[in-house]
């Protein structure tokens, strides 16, 4: 897993890397929130080095993220994960690198993936499990 150092004085533990098949809670825009709470499939892990060929035009679009978002987009990431819905192959999610060792979605709809389920705790321990459709 690794450690990642930002700033040159903060040193964050880099999440694990997601499974391949397994469902994962995400939050819009990062807010932890029902009405932001949504669920993902993981259904690849390509390594970075793989990545660049394959995907040009989205590698760009991470390099563009990386300089407009620079306090939310890691400078580097290992892994470019991608997330599905069930029935909405065009809303697929590219995650990658946070600064603080987590991951974050590409794009206008970007989204944080919840890893070990602690964000989704945390919703249902300030909004109670009444308030979680999915």
């Amino acid at each position: 897993m690794g450690t990642i150092t930002i700033l040159n004085s903060i040193e964050y533990k880099r999440q694990p890397i997601p499974e391949i098949d397994k469902e994962y809670h995400i939050f819009d825009d990062g807010k932890i929130k029902p009405s932001r709470h949504s669920i993902t499939t993981i259904a690849e892990v390509v390594p970075f080095d793989e990545f660049k060929d394959r995907d040009p035009d989205m590698l760009e679009i991470w390099y563009e993220e990386v300089k407009e978002c620079h306090w939310l987009y890691a400078p580097d990431t290992d892994y470019f994960v991608k997330g599905t819905f069930e029935g909405e192959d065009d809303d697929d999610m590219w995650f990658v690198r946070t600064t603080d060792g987590g991951w974050f979605s590409l794009g206008f709809f970007g989204s944080r993936l919840d890893i070990d389920g602690s964000l989704y705790q945390k919703m249902i321990e300030w909004f109670g499990e009444e308030s979680v459709e999915c």
